[in-house]
C-alpha cells in the first residue's frame, strides 16, 4: 500500500472508531430512537477527507473526515470528525436527515 493511501485509511479508521464511541455514549442514544432504528442498523460509509486552512498565512489547519450514515439503500445522515494538525480531536458532529 502506498503511503498516501495508508494515511487516508488511517483517517477513516480513526473517524469510524470515533463514530462508534459517539453512538455508544448514553447521551446520544435518543437519536436512534428518534429515527426508529437501532445503532446496529446504521452503517458508516467512507465519504471524504478535507484539509481546511483558516488563513492562508497560517501554518495551522484542520482535517475534516466525513462518513455517510446508511441503512440498506437509504442515506440517513453523516458523521464528521474534526482533527487538528496533530491528529487531536477538536470536535465531531452526528447529523441525521
Amino acid at each position: 500500500m502506498n503511503k498516501f493511501k495508508e494515511i487516508v485509511e488511517n483517517y477513516f479508521k480513526h473517524s469510524i472508531d470515533s463514530y462508534h464511541s459517539c453512538i455508544q455514549n448514553e447521551e446520544n442514544r435518543y437519536l436512534f430512537r428518534e429515527i426508529g432504528l437501532s445503532h446496529s442498523d446504521v452503517q458508516p460509509e467512507k465519504d471524504s477527507i478535507k484539509i481546511l486552512y483558516n488563513d492562508s498565512r497560517s501554518a495551522y489547519y484542520v482535517i475534516e473526515v466525513r462518513l455517510n450514515l446508511r441503512s440498506k439503500q437509504l442515506n440517513l445522515g453523516h458523521y464528521i470528525l474534526i482533527l487538528n494538525e496533530e491528529n487531536q480531536v477538536l470536535d465531531d458532529y452526528l447529523v441525521f436527515i
